[in-house]
């Protein structure tokens, strides 16, 4: 079987009955064997503050590990 894509879906609704993430969980579920949908919301995640950029917090590092371990299809 061939190595399968991985595909950083980011749903940005917070509300709990959030249409999109249940269509993001949904299309995850459909997703051919060839094609991981890895479904990411903003829940927990501090807002931007550029003062802390110089020592970012742990949430937003995680966030911006979970999409630099994926290979880049574009810039």
């Amino acid at each position: 079987m061939a190595t399968p894509h991985n595909i950083v879906v980011i749903v940005g609704s917070l509300r709990k009955e959030s249409f999109t993430l249940k269509i993001a969980n949904a299309l995850a579920k459909l997703a051919p064997d060839t094609v991981k949908l890895d479904v990411v919301t903003l829940h927990g995640l501090s807002f931007f503050n550029q003062d802390l950029e110089a020592t970012p917090p742990a949430d937003w590092l995680a966030f911006v590990r979970r999409f630099r371990s994926q290979p880049a299809l574009c810039s």
